[in-house]
């Protein structure tokens, strides 16, 4: 016992003495630099692309960089990449779905990645590209999977190269966004802020569960709006949306007609800004389904034949429309007039609403919807008034049925007093390519005191 005591007590007072003199070396992280060369564009591949998964066959290699992450939850199971955009030619965005978890440990964003072609496959999902493996679902249909835990870094090569992410960001408006050429880009939205809607709510909440995500509105001053998509499985989903205005940065991406902006985590969003507040609006959420529009102080008048405008809900969603397809008149004029507005007290003054419409066959001033205002509306006699035209973004035949779009802020500064704004709609039940409806949604005006 007593050798064993003194081995102890020389082995320790050792390590006392020479260990003080002796640092232990942290390893030092060497990234190696993939031996690989790009033969080939973005642009080509999305050129080659198409609804149908398509094999790639060609060993061909592309470059992008990283701009999503699934570090904070939001994104799952798949990597939104950029090109790197020059003063000519904008960045073009893409997406791969891959089978692995944590992707952010090995591909930061900004990190410039090496992306081998060959066997897998492409196809433009909504308009965006997608690269991945082929999946065919229970359907027989054959769809865009994701690449294997076991080949997604052959197919997937970081550099060593990592940018800041300012390098890849765009900023953009919401208007601009509304764009397939810019999904999965890095954009930031500048002055803007949540919908009335999502104040006080959490970003993510069961009651609105679309898809095992919550979707709020993003506005801007001028009436334009954006989805903003958060997971249920994002580490910020259980907290509350901010409601002041600001900036917000994430990846734009699309499903179906709507576009959608996803953040990586809550550190995209800077609302320290004062929200702005409209000092007259009407979202017409309290309307009764498929009535005759009445409204405390708004205004249904026909001007020709006998329809008047509705109330309407769609999906949770009260609107006003004016729909000729189940009339026979010749020619239907009907006007839906605002209440009384004063805008003396308010200096540049901006008007804004969203519209939208369904079932119209072409476009023609004899079936549309036009905009006016007036100082003089008595509040019953839209023929006896003086109406000025306002110019607006308004749907067309081109314009995705039932998707609203905004008008763009609409200047009143030369206007001062009490004024009505009225939404005129010219269409024929009889001749039936002059029939359809459009629909009348957010109608907002912003002021400076």
């Amino acid at each position: 016992m007593k050798n064993n005591f003194l081995i102890a007590f020389f082995a320790l007072s050792f390590l006392i003495f020479c260990g003080c003199n002796n640092e232990v070396e942290i390893p030092k992280l060497v990234c190696t630099q993939p031996d690989l060369k790009i033969n080939q564009t973005v642009q080509k591949v999305k050129d080659l692309s198409g609804s149908v998964p398509k094999l790639y066959s060609y060993d061909d290699i592309i470059e992008a960089y990283v701009v999503s992450s699934d570090e904070g939850g939001n994104f799952f199971k798949a990597i939104s990449f950029q090109t790197l955009a020059t003063d000519k030619i904008p960045a073009i965005g893409f997406s791969i779905p891959v089978d692995v978890s944590n992707t952010y440990i090995d591909f930061r964003v900004g990190n410039k990645v090496y992306i081998k072609l060959k066997n897998q496959f492409t196809d433009l999902y909504f308009e965006g590209i997608r690269i991945g493996s082929l999946y065919v679902s229970n359907a027989g249909d054959p769809t865009i999977g994701r690449v294997s835990q076991n080949d997604y870094k052959n197919v997937l090569n970081a550099s060593c190269t990592v940018i800041d992410e300012n390098e890849l960001v765009e900023s953009i408006s919401i208007e601009e966004a509304l764009n397939d050429a810019r999904l999965n880009t890095l954009v930031e939205l500048n002055d803007v802020q949540f919908t009335e809607a999502a104040i006080g709510r959490h970003y993510f909440e069961e009651s609105n569960n679309v898809g095992g995500s919550t979707n709020w509105n993003l506005r801007d001053k001028t009436g334009n709006q954006i989805i903003f998509r958060t997971s249920s499985y994002a580490s910020f989903a259980d907290n509350f949306i901010p409601e002041g205005s600001g900036k917000v940065r994430g990846v734009l991406t699309k499903f179906g007609t709507d576009y959608q902006l996803m953040i990586r985590s809550e550190k995209d969003l800077v609302m320290t800004g004062k929200r702005t507040v409209p000092f007259f609006a009407e979202d017409f959420q309290s309307v009764k389904n498929n009535v005759n529009f009445a409204l405390p102080g708004w205004s249904n008048i026909v001007e020709k034949a006998s329809k008047l405008w509705k109330s309407m809900l769609y999906a949770g969603n009260g609107y006003a429309e004016f729909n000729t397809t189940s009339t026979t008149a010749a020619e239907n004029i009907a006007w839906l007039v605002t209440p009384k507005i004063n805008l003396t007290t308010y200096k540049n003054a901006v008007f804004s609403f969203r519209s939208a419409q369904h079932d119209l066959k072409v476009d023609s001033p004899l079936n549309s919807l036009e905009v006016y205002i007036s100082s003089n509306f008595d509040g019953s006699s839209v023929t006896k008034a003086k109406w000025t035209k306002l110019q607006a973004n308004l749907p067309s035949l081109s314009t995705p049925t039932r998707k609203f779009i905004s008008s763009g802020g609409i200047d009143l500064s030369a206007y001062s007093g009490n004024v009505h704004i009225a939404f005129k709609y010219i269409g024929s039940g009889k001749d039936k390519t002059l029939n359809g409806a459009f629909m009348v949604d957010d109608v907002k005006i912003f002021g400076e005191k």
